[in-house]
This record gives C-alpha cells, sequence and structure tokens, in this order.
C-alpha cells in the first residue's frame, strides 16, 4: 500500500528548517500548537531542547558532555519536561541519569540514575523513558540479580524520589489520580497483570476498571485519562477513550509486521504507530488508519504530531527531515485505507 496522497500533501511546506544542519531526534510535543523537544546533533550544540516550528528557532535545556555516546527519551506533562539521559550507545541503555527541567523556572535538576551491581555493571532497567503527569515522574529501573526491578516516583517540585514497588515489575506509567500502573507477573511463569499505587503515598490500589483483566504481555501507554496498548506480540491495538471503559480494538495486525514501541499516548483522538518501513496515523474514534510515510516514525501530542523521515545515510545522529503538523489540519481518514 503507498502512502495516502491527500494525507502526503498535507506534510509540504512544513519541514522544521533550524538556522544550522543538525541531527533532530523529537522526545515530547509542547502543550501548545507550536513547538516540541528534541534532542539535537551539531557542531555549535549538542544537548536537549524546545524547537519553535513556526520559527525554525531552539531553547537550549541542557547540553550533552558527551554529544558522540549520549541520546535522550522522555515526555513532557505540560510544566514538567522529564527524560532519561543514556551515557553509552553499547550497553543496552542500562547506564542512565533521569532529569527533569520546569518550565515556568527553567530549572533543569537530577532526579534519578542508574544503579551498579557489587561487580560494577549497571543491573538492566525496562526499555522506557520516564513519563510525566500532572506534576509526577515515574520509570522502571534494575536494582538486583535474578531481574529484580524498583518502581520510582518523583514529586517533580520538590525532587523527592520515592520507591513504590521492588519486584519484577516492567516499564511504569501514570494516569490521573494521579496513580502509578505497571504490568507485573507476580509468581514464576505467570502471566503479567496491572497493578497500581497512589503516586503521592506509594501505596497500593485498586487498578481502574479498563486496565483490571488485562493480562500479559502486553504494552500500555496513557495520557492520563486515554488508554491505549498492544497485545497479540505487539500486532493488534487497543484503545479506549476512559480508564472505566474496557477497550476496542483500532488496529489488527499481522505477527510479520510488529507495531513500533513505545506506543504514543493518545491525546483526543489520534495517535501513531510503526511497522517496519510504513508509519501510520490512527483515528481511535472511527477505528480507521491511514498510511502516511514509508519508513521513518511519528510522534502524538495534545495538539501536533511530530514526523521523522529516515535518513539517507547511516549515522548514529543522520540530518534527517522533521514535520510539524497541527492535528487541526488533518483530513478525514478514508475507511478504505486498511
Amino acid at each position: 500500500m503507498k502512502p495516502n496522497a491527500a494525507w502526503r500533501k498535507i506534510l509540504d511546506g512544513r519541514v522544521v528548517a533550524l538556522s544550522h544542519r543538525v541531527s533532530i531526534s523529537p522526545l515530547a510535543l509542547a502543550n501548545d500548537e507550536r513547538s516540541f523537544f528534541a534532542e539535537i546533533y551539531g557542531k555549535e550544540y549538542s544537548g536537549v531542547v524546545k524547537i519553535d516550528a513556526l520559527s525554525s528557532r531552539y531553547t537550549k535545556i541542557k547540553r550533552f558532555t558527551d554529544p558522540v555516546n549520549y541520546q535522550a527519551a522522555g515526555d513532557f506533562d505540560g510544566r514538567w519536561l522529564v527524560w532519561a539521559e543514556y551515557h553509552s550507545l553499547e550497553d543496552d541503555l542500562r547506564d542512565f541519569t533521569v532529569w527533569s527541567w520546569d518550565s515556568r523556572t527553567g530549572r533543569v535538576r537530577r532526579i534519578g540514575a542508574a544503579t551498579r551491581s557489587p561487580s560494577g555493571e549497571f543491573w538492566p532497567s525496562a526499555w522506557q523513558a520516564p513519563v510525566a503527569h500532572r506534576g509526577y515522574a515515574t520509570w522502571e529501573q534494575g536494582a538486583g540479580p535474578n531481574e529484580i526491578g524498583e518502581i520510582h516516583v518523583v514529586e517533580l517540585a520538590s525532587g523527592r524520589d520515592r520507591v513504590i514497588r521492588r519486584g519484577h515489575p516492567s516499564g511504569s506509567f501514570l494516569i490521573d489520580g494521579p496513580r502509578v500502573i505497571w504490568p507485573e507477573s507476580m509468581k514464576k511463569g505467570a502471566l503479567t497483570e496491572m497493578r497500581a499505587a497512589d503516586a503521592r503515598t506509594g501505596r497500593a490500589v485498586v487498578a481502574p476498571p479498563a486496565l483490571r483483566k488485562l493480562r500479559g504481555p502486553i504494552w500500555p501507554a496513557s495520557s492520563g485519562g486515554t488508554l491505549i496498548y498492544a497485545t497479540n506480540y505487539q500486532t493488534s491495538l487497543w484503545w479506549s477513550p476512559s480508564l472505566s471503559v474496557a477497550a476496542k480494538r483500532v488496529v489488527v495486525g499481522r505477527h510479520a509486521e510488529l507495531l513500533g514501541i513505545p506506543f504514543d499516548e493518545v491525546w483526543g483522538r489520534y495517535t501513531t504507530f510503526g511497522v517496519p518501513l510504513k508509519t501510520f496515523v490512527v483515528d481511535t474514534v472511527a477505528g480507521r488508519y491511514v498510511r502516511i510515510l514509508r519508513g521513518g516514525w511519528a510522534m502524538t501530542g495534545p495538539n501536533a504530531f511530530v514526523l521523522l523521515t529516515p535518513s539517507k545515510k547511516k549515522a548514529d545522529h543522520a540530518i534527517t527531515n522533521i514535520y510539524y503538523v497541527p492535528l487541526k489540519s488533518l483530513p478525514p481518514i478514508p475507511p478504505c485505507s486498511h
């Protein structure tokens, strides 16, 4: 199937062109209709920035001390940007620190870091970026032998770090409450189930109705009040507009084409996903999706999404085209697109 022509046309003239040729990799969308956060790599500056897509200017947030090996992945909750800064390209992302940036004050603070085993090696952690929601951040990190891990929750205003779970959890995320959700297998060989805790106290609470009956392996994400997750070995995509309503399947995939991970949070009705060499936009309300790019990948936010096209050169920090597209400009998805 070729990329949809009508959708491909809306990308014309939307390339984000910075004043210097740099490599850009988006981290998160801002809560306006003109900017996003990214990691950039260039001769004058490499690090985390906020980019104004309309003016093509950027604001520096934190410089990478090693622009060759450092990379970042993170999330934005409307005020706080949180991200993991990974320090090696060859250690399965085990060596990292976690940072926050307050968009009101401009303060950058280190709020977490990977820990080492007695032999000096970093414990393996989940391949998932920290998540921010309503003034809190959460992530999972390795903490011991036999795949022991911890769920960390940080109150971003104070920087207080609380470990709310130690065991065998997978990557965590935040929902309204605020509550922390994570999948965990409660005994050897058992399917994962969704666990929940109060982000403010760390006390265990009952998972919301849309999550209670889920059994793994699943790959969930939420924007706080909505839910999206993948099942069937990452080939089926499910969505719910509310955590009190059971999800419906909006994409039926094939085992030969795994959906991209991590999945975007759902803001309103649109989200994105990718399979090898293809990028799609999903209208979760209509239950339709459309292919918009050959290769590359996309990231959705509350008011827009960004697309990154594949590079023609093989390099760790290759220069690619970045498109910034307001959601209000999207055309309808035709019923025959899938």
